[in-house]
């Protein structure tokens, strides 16, 4: 599943996934206990990790990915 952007050129779900997967392993290193949420919005794509464990302490990281580039527009870590 690919999102059109006006060029016409668009990444992928799984690139998306795996640009914001490498920005946060490497911050992170064990990303198991997350439940990743990727949505395509006017901005860019929002991919967003959420602890799956409610009464874990934290939270994990947030991005906004430029869905032509793959280029991280924002990111947010909560630890």
């Amino acid at each position: 599943m690919a999102t059109v952007s006006p060029s016409g050129v668009s990444l992928t779900v799984a690139e998306v996934l795996r640009i914001a997967h490498q920005d946060a392993q490497a911050v992170y290193r064990d990303l198991s206990g997350f439940k990743i949420t990727l949505t395509p919005c006017p901005d860019g794509w929002h991919v967003d990790y959420d602890l799956t464990d409610p009464l874990s302490a934290g939270g994990g990281p947030h991005y906004v990915i430029h869905p032509d580039t793959g280029a991280i527009l924002a990111r947010r870590y909560e630890q």
